[in-house]
């Protein structure tokens, strides 16, 4: 019963290779990173040696905007695409069912997005391991063992995200357009909106729920709470001001991904090919 969701997942796999996107990407993560760890101290007008916590924060939010943006540029054509090209049809002819097509993709392209995250921020998380001290080397690689986890998490749940608009549109610059619009609104606009509310409102409770009902907001919450960042500002800090509990975000990361593949299952199986 594997054996299909296995070979479309090595197909997607092996094409991301074949069309440069895990040199590509896991090049702009590793630069950005890099740049960021180590030249990030030179806006106070002095290079100095990069510190865990502030390194971690700032890295979440460079991540929080790259990585949503190039998973749903890897997957928005991902159906539509196909559809577009014949190919769909072509596939769903063979012994292969819409659920293990759906599951192979997501595989195989969240391979791809997770590879780029590994090799990318791993570089960066090597070249710090020889600047720290050998006390501070297990606390390094504990917290980005976590920020390339919950990386790969958001790029899957993006990845998602673009999966939903490219199974419910018929033409692949329609899903471009609204994938970017998602792009926009979830990581660019949500903050602002919620900040904007609360100065208006005054009230705070429920901004709280808004916040880890956002897979962006959990990713970088996750980290900082890990690294117990002390200069958070914004909306963020009316979280990282409680309690917050690192497992249950890493959960609701999880449930995002499994709604997500859920809701396109839905309706790949009701979808007219």
């Amino acid at each position: 019963m594997l054996n299909p969701v296995a070979l479309v997942a090595h197909k997607e796999f092996i094409d991301g290779f074949r069309h440069r996107w895990v040199v590509f990407a896991s090049l702009s993560f590793a630069l950005l990173s890099l740049a960021v760890a180590f030249l990030g101290s030179a806006v106070s007008g002095q290079l100095s040696t990069p510190e865990l916590a502030p390194t971690i924060s700032a890295l979440a939010t460079l991540a929080a905007l790259v990585i949503p943006l190039l998973a749903v540029l890897l997957g928005h054509d991902s159906f539509v695409g196909e559809l577009e090209g014949g190919t769909l049809l072509l596939l769903l002819s063979y012994p292969i069912s819409r659920w293990q097509l759906l599951l192979g993709k997501f595989l195989g392209q969240g391979a791809v997005l997770a590879t780029t995250c590994f090799i990318g921020f791993g570089v960066t998380a090597v070249a710090l391991g020889f600047v720290v001290g050998t006390d501070k080397l297990l606390e390094l690689t504990a917290a980005f063992a976590l920020f390339i986890f919950s990386s790969a998490l958001l790029a899957c749940t993006f990845l998602l995200v673009s999966y939903l608009v490219s199974l419910a549109v018929s033409t692949k610059g329609r899903a471009m357009a609204i994938c970017l619009l998602l792009w926009f609104v979830l990581v660019l606009l949500y903050d602002l909106v919620l900040l904007g509310l609360i100065v208006a409102e005054g009230s705070e409770s429920w901004v709280r729920a808004l916040m880890m009902a956002n897979p962006v907001d959990l990713f970088r919450l996750s980290n900082l709470v890990f690294v117990e960042h002390q200069s958070v500002s914004g909306v963020l800090s009316l979280v990282t001001s409680q309690n917050s509990n690192l497992w249950l975000m890493l959960l609701l990361m999880f449930a995002w991904s499994a709604a997500g593949l859920f809701a396109g299952w839905q309706i790949f199986k009701r979808k007219r090919v």
